[in-house]
């Protein structure tokens, strides 16, 4: 049975139909108030995630590999990579730092500890269902994820926003998600400019979750270089913000592959010169 944001996504994929949905979507995009949100889930887009045994195999070929995770919230996206790090690259020595805002979600994270409240729900395809049996002891609704995983991933207070978040640099990969589409321009350029300034010249950020039109328009600043690698495959994997679309600011739009900033609008893995 088809869901209403099925509906939704199969119609507005409709090439007489986008126009109308463009409308709506500038439309909410002016006047719906923008509010920081803890929403997230584990495993949420593994096909950007498996870029690491694609164009960005050679981060993980030094045999170390630092990351970290801006706006990490309850952690999921932190540990899904971690789960991922440790079944693929299990001669890899990683660490992954960690940081938020909320001292509330930094305690979840730092917990280990999940049920469906937290971002848990139910692995579908092969491997997420990998990474779930590997990422955790489960015990009834609370499952925990497992000692060797967890004592590399650590979790700190900071904001990207501030002077502080400036210790932070030289890691391999920055991921900076799902947290700027919720900022005015102004303040998102001040974020991206601290996530770019974190990641070592030759490392690669993962910029997903941005307003397309603020993306395009602050990364040519920074030089960073757009992966085209699935790009396609990583947007329309992007469920919730694409089933939104086009009636939610932080919704995202269908891809255009003829748009003239394709590469730097749509793709969500950027390499630092």
């Amino acid at each position: 049975m088809t869901s209403i944001n099925e509906l939704n996504r199969r119609v507005f994929n409709l090439a007489p139909v986008r126009w109308a949905g463009k409308y709506i979507y500038n439309w909410r995009r002016r006047h719906q108030r923008p509010t920081q949100s803890t929403s997230t889930k584990f495993f949420r887009n593994l096909e950007q995630l498996a870029a690491l045994e694609g164009p960005l195999a050679n981060l993980t070929k030094t045999g170390n590999l630092s990351v970290l995770v801006a706006g990490c919230s309850y952690g999921c996206e932190a540990y899904s990579l971690a789960g991922l790090l440790a079944l693929r690259f299990p001669q890899l020595n990683w660490r992954i730092v960690a940081v938020d805002i909320s001292r509330e979600v930094l305690g979840v994270a730092d917990a280990g500890c999940y049920t469906s409240a937290y971002g848990l729900g139910s692995a579908t395809g092969d491997l997420a269902k990998q990474l779930e049996a590997r990422l955790f002891n489960r015990s009834g609704d609370e499952w925990t994820v497992v000692p060797d995983i967890r004592e590399r991933v650590s979790f700190a207070y900071s904001d990207v926003l501030s002077a502080e978040f400036r210790r932070f640099k030289n890691y391999d990969l920055v991921l900076g998600q799902n947290f700027m589409i919720h900022m005015n321009e102004a303040t998102a350029e001040t974020a991206l400019g601290s996530l770019v300034a974190a990641a070592r010249p030759r490392g690669a950020l993962f910029l997903g979750g941005m307003d397309l039109e603020t993306k395009t328009s602050l990364l040519a600043s920074h030089k960073l270089v757009p992966v085209d690698w699935n790009i396609a495959r990583i947007h329309e994997a992007d469920d919730a913000r694409r089933a939104a679309w086009p009636w939610e600011y932080w919704s995202l739009e269908p891809i255009s592959p003829r748009h003239r900033d394709y590469l730097t609008r749509y793709s969500t893995i950027f390499l630092k010169p």
